[in-house]
């Protein structure tokens, strides 16, 4: 059966608890289990890695104690840099004392390399009805391709032109054009050599531009998990061009702990702060469903404007690679 799109809450501080404690597990197979190990849950993904245009199916599998139930979670169009095509359930069973839920999630990835898969919050609840939430952590998933987007040109889906009908003109033309070249350059008229000036967009002006698209896009009102996504987005790309870190494929968590202990110290503290309040209140609307004041927003858009207008790496970044 089909499953709503939208995750049931659960407590925002219970599951901003789950959210820092939880370890970063490998996207092949992330589980999640009660303290008493009476309840756990598991996400499997096959096959792996995916390639690219193709995708693949996350299985779920929540195993209970007799009496208790799965509620059964729910996703958005996107999780993480996949989409969700489809979202199915198994009939539950019970075997042994135990009661099992399976979902499966259809997922295709919108680019190749290491994807960052966000953690997936499981509801579970005992035979008096009160809830006891599982966090399956999150992980990552490797996506490949059978070919370089460097060497793709956009020159090779344009249609095919038609055959030249009047070639005898365009000869004649074409041998005219050869000769006042030629003209010009035995007269000396041509002394130096032409260059076309190619005006460079800086890191920082190509982020101020995304982040005054993105504040009249009007996605603040439609859908507010996309907005901060592309809202993270901006800041990440920024930061992963004026440093060389990868910080958009690293978690939060990650990073954070990346800049703190990087040797090159691009980040003063001052700045470290900044962004880790900045990202850690991002992944609440992301991943837990937070939803912040109106003012909260605006003041969001304008701590990420303040940051790419004001920061100065310590260090240049290293070229061709991460630093």
């Amino acid at each position: 059966m089909n499953i709503s799109s939208h995750f049931k809450p659960i407590g925002l501080l219970l599951f901003a608890a789950f959210l820092f404690a939880a370890p970063l597990g490998a996207a092949s197979n992330r589980t999640a289990v009660s303290a008493d190990g009476e309840r756990s849950a598991v996400a499997e993904i096959a096959p792996e890695p995916i390639p690219l245009g193709e995708s693949a199916e996350m299985t779920l599998t929540v195993s209970l104690p007799a009496g208790w139930e799965t509620i059964a979670p729910s996703f958005p169009p996107t999780y993480g840099a996949l989409s969700v095509e489809s979202v199915n359930d198994d009939p539950p069973t019970l075997a042994a004392g135990k009661h099992t839920s399976v979902f499966h999630v259809r997922l295709a990835p919108d680019r190749s390399g290491t994807l960052f898969l966000p953690p997936i919050p499981i509801e579970t609840r005992d035979a008096a009805g009160d809830s006891f939430p599982l966090l399956i952590p999150a992980g990552e998933i490797e996506v490949t391709s059978r070919f370089d987007p460097e060497r793709a040109v956009l020159s090779d889906l344009a249609p095919a032109r038609p055959p030249i009908q009047q070639f005898p003109w365009i000869l004649a033309v074409a041998l005219l054009a050869g000769a006042v070249t030629a003209f010009f350059l035995s007269r000396g008229l041509f002394r130096s050599p032409i260059r076309l000036a190619a005006r460079e967009v800086s890191p920082r002006q190509r982020a101020l531009r995304r982040l005054d698209v993105l504040k009249s896009s009007g996605l603040a009102e439609t859908d507010l998990r996309e907005y901060y996504i592309h809202l993270t987005g901006i800041v990440r790309t920024f930061i992963e061009e004026t440093t060389g870190i990868r910080a958009g494929e690293q978690t939060t968590e990650e990073f954070l702990r990346h800049i703190e202990t990087e040797p090159n110290r691009h980040f003063p503290p001052q700045a470290r702060g900044r962004l880790a309040r900045f990202l850690e209140s991002a992944d609440l609307v992301k991943f837990a469903k937070f939803r912040p004041a109106p003012d909260k927003i605006d003041a969001g858009l304008s701590s990420a404007r303040d940051f790419v207008s004001t920061f100065e790496p310590a260090v240049p970044p290293k070229e061709g690679g991460a630093a």
